[in-house]
């Protein structure tokens, strides 16, 4: 699938600031998309827009544990929120199943100036970002 260049990510409203504007720049996810590596774009999504963008630099699957440990200065997620994200799932309510968090270490994070009306499905877990799709995005 080479039209894929990354993920969409939804972000939580209260997270967009650290992420952008505190130097926060490691996003850590539980997920199974497997076609993301150094050079691969994450769009973050939120309230029906794409509010903004960074490139991959390393992808890690660790112990959310070692996780915190060596990142959590730059997770954009303080330790509390961390702490719930790990033990329960945001969406369902329930414990986690997965043991294995996904660290994107990021550069070049940029808020867009005029986030993008999004026109498809974004889903809690996200969905890949085609070539397609980004040539959208910077169009608008």
């Amino acid at each position: 699938m080479s039209s894929i260049l990354g993920a969409i990510f939804p972000v939580s409203s209260k997270n967009v600031r650290p992420l952008f504007d505190q130097n926060r720049n490691i996003f850590v996810k539980f997920t199974k998309f497997a076609k993301l590596g150094k050079g691969s774009k994450i769009v973050f999504y939120r309230a029906r827009k794409l509010i903004g963008e960074g490139k991959i630099v390393r992808v890690e699957r660790l112990d959310p544990g070692t996780a915190w440990i060596r990142y959590e200065k730059h997770i954009f997620l303080n330790q509390d929120e961390y702490n719930q994200y790990v033990e329960r799932s945001p969406i369902t309510g329930e414990n986690r199943k997965m043991t294995v968090i996904t660290v994107f270490v990021l550069e070049k994070l940029r808020r867009y100036k005029n986030p993008v009306k999004c026109r498809f499905t974004v889903t809690p877990s996200g969905r890949y970002l085609t070539k397609k799709i980004y040539r959208n995005i910077r169009e608008k």
